[in-house]
């Protein structure tokens, strides 16, 4: 064999290895290429989950907090409400007439008697007479209240608070479902 065919033969064989190296390289450039766009869309189709999860969280919470305001909103209204009719039914008591507010004056010391050995009163500057005389007890000095009256013991230490003022505070609180349900037919 002569120079130039031995010659011919390694730049052959060397062309060959070299076309397969090549090859080669192109099918492991294709290998990563293809497992880095697997990659790439694995990791965009995780991120459009988690966004979706995450704009699906803000828009509960979001509709939560717009519940929970619209409850709120809704309580209030219903307190205002409830509040009204018991301002209401105080204009009606300071309107009672002395009849029936000496009715109710006299259940009401007969009450605070059981739970206080009364020595003195106090109440508002009109009701002062008739709780006077219902009583039979002194005048301690005068409150704001819509009606009724305090007893108090002669060393001033245990006093009994029958004011319609508190009475229809404790009425309100006992009944307060009651009511809710009377007036919103709940």
């Amino acid at each position: 064999m002569s120079l130039d065919n031995v010659i011919k033969e390694i730049n052959n064989s060397t062309e060959e290895k070299s076309n397969v190296i090549i090859d080669e390289g192109k099918t492991e450039a294709k290998k990563i290429l293809n497992q880095t766009n697997e990659k790439i869309q694995k990791s965009r189709e995780k991120t459009q989950n988690k966004t979706a999860e995450i704009v699906s969280s803000m828009e509960r919470t979001e509709i939560a907090s717009l519940k929970l305001s619209m409850k709120k909103q809704s309580l209030n209204s219903k307190k205002e409400v409830i509040d009204s009719v018991f301002d209401e039914a105080k204009k009606e008591l300071q309107k009672l007439p002395e009849q029936e507010k000496e009715k109710i004056l006299k259940k009401l010391v007969h009450k605070a008697k059981q739970e206080v050995e009364g020595k003195y009163f106090y109440c508002n500057s009109k009701d002062k007479a008739l709780v006077a005389k219902i009583s039979g007890l002194k005048s301690k000095g005068n409150i704001e209240c819509i009606g009724g009256f305090v007893l108090e013991n002669s060393d001033e230490t245990i006093c009994s608070d029958q004011t319609f003022d508190l009475i229809l505070e404790k009425v309100k609180e006992k009944n307060i479902s009651e009511i809710s349900l009377r007036v919103f037919n709940e």
